[in-house]
């Protein structure tokens, strides 16, 4: 009599997929071992982050093709009913292929890629110093203008915070202590160099430097032409891109720098006004005129217009240039280079700053200030911008904020140490605010609006022992010494300002105006503390119609409170849809 098989050895129906369960736990272990071992070595920067996704995608994309194979072999003879335990193994297969795929295909930053790299950092913070022009044949601007190439391109690098891009135009001393400025500037690394033209040739010299330690982690040395001086930028800042262990810049990202123009003429006469802006404001107007240059050698070079947009919206806060010309052709060169570049954060910057100082349209500015924070997080200007317009609407907390984020991205930036020193008078913290105007003076010897500002803030605080000296120091540089002498002490001896002495230092600052002419905003001040107040207005009414930019702060300090108490220049502030205290 023939045995009958066992009901467990007979063929049936979907017992075929026992093997495919096996072989699915067994690729799927195996793959998720692969792509740990990716993923590390990745980390450790000897397997670029960019073949990761290929990686992942051709081991998925085999999976069934493995499964196919066994499904196949199965046809071939007969095996055991699946049960319980066998789906659970088919199920743990998919898992460890999904597990895989999700360490495969999640962000990563590759490690370093040699024993000189530096160890990897979460975001880079990088200050890039003015390259040193060691030829001495008056290439002074074509040295900052690469810089200023450079840092642009750096800007680029995705988890990179530029910092100090401001401040750090002034250290170009030779002897610079490059690590010592890093740490000033509140970077983690520095890009120093040197600058040298020689016949038809250019050499530049980069290295990255560690701000903690000086030690050198990426250095480049190389000859070119004018010519070819985009190529070598590129090449500089795909190798800081590289040493810091991040991912290479993409070619469209590169392209982007590339195309902002194409003719030397233009470049050189962009350089040429970047050189002439990095002085005192009076250079401004030489600056803008070779920014129009550069425009007509290539009307398509968008950092060309934000540039005069830049130097127009500056103008009018430290000279007489008139601010309707500023409001129109600022305006207009901003929304240019916004055409030609809709994500340059710059030229939302500058375009944010003339519609709160000229057209005063709140929501906009505010809206393009954010758009530049949004596209360069590490700008400091636009966060500078912030605290000036919330202090104008009298959002003094948010200021403060402002202010503290845009110092934190460039400590020793101008405006932002300028309007904080503003703040620390307005809170009473009358030493802070000397502190600041001092420290800033040392930067830039010479401004006179800084010496305004002190001469203010002394007689905000009742002190009286230098103000003499300070205030002569400020006529000084509008006329002749002099005329600065006699009219200081005048001054001087008028304060603090009662029946006796306030008609003496209301005439003198008369005088002031009519011989020396100085800023509208710091004679208005001046003329409210020493007892002027109708002389005081009418300068006042006539900034603020005329929209000269610092005219909008008689509605916020301190300092200025004898105007807010006059009714035409409270009933001009309110028109102007500005909050008085």
């Amino acid at each position: 009599m023939e045995r009958k098989a066992p009901e467990s050895e007979a063929p049936v129906s979907g017992a075929t997929t026992n093997r495919i369960r096996a072989v699915s736990l067994r690729y799927g272990i195996a793959v998720l071992v692969v792509v740990l071992i990716a993923r590390l070595a990745v980390e450790g920067g000897v397997f670029p982050a960019r073949w990761m996704p290929g990686l992942v995608f051709v081991a998925v994309a085999a999976f069934p093709v493995a499964l196919a194979v066994a499904w196949a072999r199965d046809q071939a003879g007969s095996v055991r009913a699946a049960d319980a335990k066998d789906r659970l193994v088919g199920a743990a297969g998919v898992v460890c292929i999904l597990l895989a795929a999700w360490v495969g295909l999640r962000p990563a930053e590759e490690g370093p890629r040699g024993p000189d790299a530096p160890p990897s950092l979460p975001a880079p913070r990088v200050v890039v110093l003015p390259l040193i022009d060691m030829g001495g044949a008056g290439d002074r601007y074509l040295a900052e203008g690469l810089t200023g190439e450079l840092a642009a391109g750096i800007a680029l690098i995705e988890g990179v915070e530029l910092r100090g891009r401001a401040s750090s135009a002034g250290f170009v001393d030779v002897n610079r202590d490059a690590a010592e400025l890093g740490r000033q500037l509140g970077g983690d690394v520095v890009l120093d160099g040197t600058f040298r033209r020689y016949g038809g040739r250019l050499r530049l010299v980069v290295r990255l430097i560690s701000a903690r330690t000086g030690d050198a982690l990426w250095s480049m040395s190389a000859d070119t032409t004018r010519a070819e001086l985009h190529a070598l930028r590129d090449d500089a800042v795909r190798g800081v891109a590289e040493a810091l262990g991040l991912a290479p810049l993409e070619d469209r990202t590169l392209r982007r720098l590339a195309r902002r123009t194409t003719s030397a003429a233009a470049l050189d006469l962009y350089m040429l006004g970047r050189a002439r802006a990095v002085g005192s404001r009076g250079d401004l107007l030489e600056a803008a005129s070779y920014y129009h240059l550069a425009i007509e050698a290539d009307s398509g070079f968008a950092p060309a217009w934000t540039a005069l947009a830049e130097a127009y919206a500056t103008l009018p806060r430290f000279t007489r240039f008139p601010p309707a010309r500023a409001k129109q052709e600022g305006a207009a060169a901003a929304r240019t280079a916004l055409r030609l570049e809709p994500d340059a954060a710059a030229a939302h910057t500058v375009l944010g700053e003339i519609l709160y100082l000229y057209e005063h349209d709140w929501s906009g500015a505010r809206s393009h200030l954010e758009r530049a924070i949004e596209l360069d997080p590490g700008r400091a200007d636009p966060r500078e911008r912030l605290c000036e317009l919330a202090l104008i609407l009298d959002e003094v907390d948010a200021a403060e904020i402002s202010c503290a984020e845009a110092l934190m991205r460039d400590p020793l930036a101008f405006r932002p140490a300028w309007t904080a020193a503003g703040l620390d008078r307005s809170s009473g913290d009358f030493e802070a605010a000397l502190a600041r105007l001092d420290s800033l003076a040392r930067i830039h010897p010479g401004f006179e609006p800084l010496a305004a500002d002190h001469a203010l803030t002394r007689l905000a605080a009742g002190d009286t022992v230098a103000l003499a000296e300070r205030l002569a120091d400020w006529f000084a540089l509008l006329g002749p010494t002099a005329v600065a002498d006699s009219l200081a002490t005048a001054l001087a001896g008028a304060w603090p300002p009662d029946s006796d002495t306030t008609s003496a230092g209301a005439v003198a600052l008369v005088r002031v105006e009519a011989e020396l002419g100085p800023s509208p905003v710091h004679l208005a001040g001046l003329l409210s503390l020493f007892g002027n107040p109708g002389r005081a207005s009418e300068v006042a009414l006539s900034a603020l119609s005329d929209r000269v930019p610092g005219a909008l702060m008689f509605g916020v300090f301190p300092e200025y409170a004898g105007l807010r108490e006059q009714a035409e220049v409270r009933r001009a502030l309110v028109e102007a849809g500005l909050p008085v205290r």
